[in-house]
């Protein structure tokens, strides 16, 4: 680092005490200076951040065909709600996941399961995932799903910003489940494609396009109508994640006035 000094600065040099204090003046200065700079694209370079994460592997006890199963997230905070059909109510062989990222080391445990996923009227399995994303952006969604040796070949995908409500028999379900509010949701995939058979696949969606769904206190979405192809068809999804990035913080643009006025009394 290279000082230029005045002739008043050079008589410090004289008195040690005083020249000492000086320097750590400037410095200090130029430390201020560089943390000013490097704030903003420590912000804009912020890794995800987890929401919400279910292994599953906590052991579970319901009655098969149970018409919920409320699921607590594993890590993050989240409710999941396993509806509908027949339900497995101690879950299946599951998945190993790990994800260095967000600490996850998962064995492979446990999975949600249904024995059968499409029944009569609408009684077809479905889950909602409840979070919130405040301070949040580019949420990402990903799991593990298998099927059997009958491919699944689709799914749908819908959100509401609303609290979800319970509902009592609804169709051809006997017992109380949740629902978007009014039956009211807006639709992100329609029959989106998936080869789910006897082994399992990680499905990954980016909902960065959903712009929605950034900064919101309550975020609900609902995965349902798998298509059960060719004959009865069980279903095990694992090791949900939900992700997000941090959006650009406000002392991010405090940083960037400080150091324009800064700029303006040094001149």
């Amino acid at each position: 680092m290279v000082f230029c000094a005045s002739a008043w600065e050079i008589n410090l040099y004289k008195k040690p005490r005083f020249f000492i204090i000086f320097l750590l003046n400037e410095l200090m200065k130029k430390s201020i200076i560089s943390l000013i700079l490097l704030s903003p694209f420590a912000t804009l370079h912020a890794s995800d951040t987890l929401i919400a994460y279910w292994d599953f592997n906590m052991p579970f006890s319901f009655p098969d065909k149970s018409v919920q199963i409320i699921h607590s997230a594993s890590s993050g905070n989240g409710f999941l709600y396993q509806q509908r059909a027949d339900t497995d109510g101690n879950g299946k062989t599951g998945n190993a996941y790990a994800n260095v990222d967000y600490g996850i080391n998962s064995t492979a445990g446990l999975a949600m399961a249904w024995d059968d996923i499409a029944k009569s009227g609408d009684n077809d399995a479905e889950f909602f995932m409840t979070f919130s994303t405040l301070s949040l952006t580019n949420v990402t969604v990903s799991f593990d799903i298998r099927g059997n040796t009958s491919i699944i070949p689709s799914f749908d995908l819908k959100y509401s910003l609303n609290s979800l409500v319970d509902v009592t028999n609804p169709g051809a379900v006997i017992g109380t489940i949740k629902d978007f509010s009014g039956g009211i949701s807006t639709e992100i995939f329609n029959n989106q494609p998936l080869t789910a058979g006897a082994s399992y696949q990680r499905v990954t969606m980016n909902l960065d396009s959903i712009t929605a769904l950034n900064n919101q206190a309550y975020v609900a979405l609902r995965i349902d109508d798998f298509d059960d192809g060719t004959g009865n068809n069980d279903l095990r999804i694992d090791n949900i994640l939900i992700t997000a990035i941090p959006e650009p913080s406000a002392t991010m643009f405090g940083a960037m006035s400080l150091f324009a006025l800064l700029r303006r009394r040094r001149k």
